[in-house]
């Protein structure tokens, strides 16, 4: 972990925004007050969200976040423009914002993107410096994203599904959606939310501008398969699994959600092969790790 007085002293005290203020922003939070205890030295932190009262999507909210706050970690997603929308107005707006506050080079600026980026790789191994083919409109908006903030000079970390004790796809299965079959299936990609959050942290002070790092797991498992451990650790029935053309029927009437479907679209094996340039060793390494600790933390 991460100690404040291993921060070079010129950002002891920094006034650093958490843009977008969810489950990895409280993390964030809930690990640096850990280390810190009240320490007189510790950079000050602002929580950013619509509840703590910023509208990011209205200019004057953007330009008083920039004028009070020296460092940004951006978790904030694009704003939905719709299918056609390719760009991400939100993320616009806050690089203006910064850009009419002054002092780049100043400032530390980590965005947190997605390894939806890379599209269809055809379950292939993908890296940092492979071409980015996605099609799906939110993943557009997310490259128009990262081409702001690297302007902006912004480590880039580039997150695939998220994953945690209390964020296992229980309720899925449960609900026995279907899953594709092994001759149909896609490759999936996970971080736990806590190194995720640790990650973001670090990259704010070891990160370089314009720097694209994937934060993902060793392990790398197909979808279904996926289900099926989470399914057997707790004792739950394993879901169906149909073919892609069955998967885009059940779509067809209404009986999965187009964007649960559009997870399935894609399939790679993301590779986190600049993790060491940030020097933080993954708490959890695969993704049974996480699978086993919930089961832990909920004997039946």
């Amino acid at each position: 972990m991460i100690q404040s007085k291993a921060l070079p002293s010129r950002f002891r005290r920094a006034r650093i925004a958490l843009v977008g203020f969810g489950d990895v922003g409280q993390r964030i939070l809930a690990q640096r007050t850990a280390v810190w205890q009240a320490s007189p030295k510790a950079p000050m932190i602002l929580a950013v969200a619509r509840r703590t009262g910023w509208d990011l999507d209205q200019a004057p909210a953007a330009r008083r976040l920039a004028a009070r706050t020296q460092h940004w970690i951006v978790l904030v997603p694009p704003a939905d423009g719709g299918p056609q929308q390719t760009l991400d107005v939100r993320s616009i707006r806050l690089a203006q914002a910064l850009e009419r506050a002054g002092s780049p080079r100043r400032r530390r600026l980590v965005y947190i993107s997605t390894t939806g980026v890379y599209g269809d790789y055809a379950g292939r191994a993908v890296y940092e410096t492979d071409p980015l083919k996605t099609h799906q409109p939110r993943s557009l908006r997310r490259v128009n994203a990262e081409k702001v903030w690297r302007s902006s000079r912004a480590h880039i970390l580039r997150v695939p599904g998220i994953a945690a004790e209390d964020r296992l796809p229980l309720d899925r299965i449960r609900r026995m959606h279907p899953a594709l079959r092994p001759e149909d299936d896609v490759y999936t990609n996970h971080i736990h939310a806590d190194d995720l959050a640790r990650l973001a942290w670090v990259a704010l002070w070891r990160g370089r501008p314009g720097r694209v790092t994937n934060t993902v797991m060793r392990s790398h498992l197909r979808m279904g398969d996926y289900f099926d451990l989470v399914a057997d650790a707790f004792g739950l029935p394993r879901c169906p699994r149909v073919s892609r053309a069955e998967l885009e029927a059940a779509v067809g009437r209404g009986e999965i959600s187009p964007m649960a479907a559009s997870f399935m679209q894609d399939s790679r094996r993301v590779q986190g092969t600049r993790l060491s340039e940030l020097r933080v060793a993954l708490h959890y390494e695969r993704i049974e790790d996480v699978i086993q600790s919930a089961r832990s933390a909920h004997p039946q």
